[in-house]
């Protein structure tokens, strides 16, 4: 391919691109949403899998969305390419099977955001067996208590 063809490719890849984004633009008008870029949701376990699509598809409704997970690396390389894409994203580490860390948790998103709106507990971490599931309850109760 010469250099006009790889010009014409880059051209059509960038309207491509611009049509995706007309494509995902939100679909309700501004009378129907009950959420703002106010709205602050936290998703668990959300560097990866299916709790990072929760959170990309969050944050492209326009919410404000933390991405909470065990490995604070990871979850910030997360972070950063949902960032790359324009969307926002924070992240923060979190096991919600270590009470210290829920505490630093709650505490971190009280002083940075005041609180939260949605709270999306997914996490495989944990286990998928329903012994597990208790888990998971205790978290949100524990962690909804502080609001």
């Amino acid at each position: 391919m010469g250099k006009k063809g790889k010009e014409r490719a880059k051209e059509r890849r960038a309207q491509r691109l611009q049509e995706i984004s007309e494509l995902r633009k939100i679909p309700y008008p501004p009378l129907q949403r009950w959420w703002s870029s106010e709205t602050v949701a936290v998703v668990t376990g959300a560097n990866r899998g299916i709790g990072y699509e929760i959170a990309r598809q969050l944050a492209g409704h326009g919410l404000c969305v933390i991405l909470a997970s065990r490995d604070a690396d990871r979850g910030r390389e997360a972070a950063d390419g949902l960032r790359e894409q324009g969307l926002n994203v924070d992240s923060h580490q979190l096991d919600v099977l270590d009470a210290a860390s829920v505490e630093s948790f709650v505490k971190w998103v009280v002083l940075k955001y005041g609180g939260l709106d949605i709270l999306l507990v997914k996490n495989d971490g944990a286990g998928s067996s329903l012994m597990h599931l208790s888990h998971h309850n205790d978290f949100a109760s524990e962690f909804l208590c502080f609001f």
